[in-house]
């Protein structure tokens, strides 16, 4: 009498029962009603993008509350870096900064832990890198901050030097500005005093108080602050103190700032 042969029975776990599918989605759900009621393709779009504006505003409002949590935990960033150069009147400007490597290891830990994350993109257009900081939102919302400037040739760089001197400070713009990062002591980011014919060119930070704030990088920078208070992601007051970190706004700058309301006010 032939041995009975041993069925040895494998039970595969969450291996769904035939007939059963994953449930719908929330628009899978909205376009199986449309199809049922027999509804035109015409329809069905019109569904669809409805569903995807009111995808978009809950993505904005879940960006702009994980923002605001950040920048209430956003931390303070400590210059520890220096540079010197020649002004184009025969003296020499010394400033602090802070590295965008103190940047990021400052603020990306607070990022991470709101959903928040950022990347750049580049462009190189002859002479003048273009540097675009996005910070996005696990939602899918996100915004930009882009700069443009030239390639850095001071100094005895290579021209891959020049390009990557040029990047790097670019970048660290883009992410300080997007951010709203505040850096300890005063920070010229570049930023040359005006100076008149009859006056001499000065060698230490802290005599840049008698200088206003350059009004051609106000007039440059305006229509990036009237979008940021517009949109509510900052306020007049807060471009104002970064502003005076640089070098005192005038009281015509100080004024048009004020002038801009947010939308709905």
């Amino acid at each position: 009498m032939p041995a009975k042969k041993k069925t040895e029975v494998i039970e595969a776990p969450d291996v769904l029962p035939v007939g059963k599918t994953e449930p719908f989605s929330e628009v899978g759900h909205i376009m199986q009603l449309a199809i049922t009621q027999n509804a035109s393709i015409d329809t069905l779009e019109r569904v669809l993008k409805l569903y995807e504006q009111s995808q978009s505003i809950v993505a904005r409002q879940q960006f702009n509350e994980a923002f605001a949590r950040f920048q209430q935990e956003m931390p303070v960033v400590k210059k520890n870096k220096t540079a010197a150069f020649n002004t184009t009147n025969g003296g020499r400007m010394e400033y602090s900064y802070a590295s965008i490597d103190d940047v990021v290891t400052a603020v990306q830990p607070v990022l991470h832990r709101h959903g928040l994350s950022y990347w750049f993109e580049q462009q190189q257009n002859g002479p003048q890198i273009t540097i675009t900081c996005n910070l996005s939102h696990v939602s899918g919302h996100f915004i930009c901050n882009t700069a443009t400037g030239p390639v850095d040739n001071t100094g005895k760089k290579s021209p891959l030097q020049q390009i990557g001197s040029t990047v790097t400070y670019l970048k660290r713009q883009t992410l300080v500005g997007i951010l709203g990062v505040a850096c300890t002591d005063d920070d010229t980011d570049g930023f040359v005093p005006d100076m008149n014919g009859d006056a001499q060119p000065q060698t230490h930070p802290q005599t840049q108080a008698k200088y206003h704030y350059s009004d051609k990088d106000f007039q440059r920078l305006l229509p990036e602050w009237r979008a940021s208070i517009e949109s509510g992601e900052q306020n007049a007051e807060r471009i104002i103190r970064k502003i005076n970190s640089k070098a005192p706004a005038t009281p015509q700058q100080v004024q048009q700032l004020k002038a801009i309301q947010p939308r709905g006010h």
